[in-house]
């Protein structure tokens, strides 16, 4: 007799879970063996795994326990684990994956980062790999929010008010920009510019980061399959730039 399929409610508990309580995902684990193998559809093409829960927050210990127990190596925990040799190995017969983007957009040397001191030589290794020396220099740190039409102006008064890493050493402005799309919902971009990608990285490897993470993930799988479905993000996708060419105000040339 054919299983019934997991449902999204349960896959989103379970994905939630893995962020930050091993306890629990154990437990539900050995309830559904079949959500060791589950990915959340978290809006936009954004689809995230336990592991990949666990590796982009840097939780090496919910991440060994779920490779123990048959999960799938992706080339993000590999990164996050400072699994040299795979990653070497995968970028040597794939470079192009170099650019690939994780869960919520985050990028494969974020969670080398996010690994510390275990995965300082993915790190290096994938800093020698960038001709543009992404680590060097000013950059801007944008997460592309999609919203359903109207609910915009929600979405950014929770950027009113400042928030920790206003405080961290490196942080040099945030821009909450608004638009709408083609598609008619709307667009809140969030930019911080950092004075180099390792104060970055400082800030998003912080107590502070992984514990605002880990609530924004308990809350959406505490959420209802309803709740879910109503739920006025769309999607969001994170994109770090490197500023390449500044102007700042001066006086008029004069000819």
């Amino acid at each position: 007799m054919k299983k019934a399929p997991i449902s999204n409610e349960l896959v989103r508990e379970f994905v939630g879970a893995a962020h930050a309580d091993l306890p629990k995902i154990q437990e539900m684990l050995e309830q559904e063996p079949g959500l060791l193998h589950a990915a959340m559809n978290w809006g936009g093409d954004d689809w995230e795994t336990a592991l990949g829960a666990a590796s982009h927050v840097g939780r090496r210990d919910i991440a060994e326990w779920l490779l123990s127990k048959g999960a799938r190596l992706d080339l993000f925990a590999a990164a996050m684990l400072g699994e040299f040799e795979i990653v070497k190995a995968t970028l040597t017969k794939y470079p192009q994956l170099i650019h690939a983007a994780g869960p919520h957009g985050i990028s494969l040397m974020q969670h080398a980062f996010m690994g510390g001191e275990q995965a300082r030589e993915v790190i290096e290794y994938l800093k020698s790999l960038s001709k543009d020396e992404v680590n060097k220099g000013m950059i801007v740190v944008e997460n592309r929010i999609e919203v359903k039409a109207g609910f915009g102006v929600g979405v950014i008064e929770r950027f009113r008010t400042p928030k920790s890493v206003h405080t961290f050493p490196g942080f040099v402005r945030m821009d909450v920009l608004h638009s709408t799309n083609e598609s008619g919902n709307e667009e809140v971009r969030v930019c911080t510019t950092w004075e180099k990608e390792e104060d970055f990285q400082a800030w998003s490897n912080s107590d502070s980061f992984r514990h605002a993470h880990a609530k924004r993930a308990e809350a959406a799988a505490s959420r209802s399959e309803e709740e879910a479905a109503n739920n006025p993000i769309l999607g969001n996708k994170v994109t770090i730039y490197q500023v390449a060419v500044t102007h700042l105000p001066q006086a008029a040339v004069q000819v």
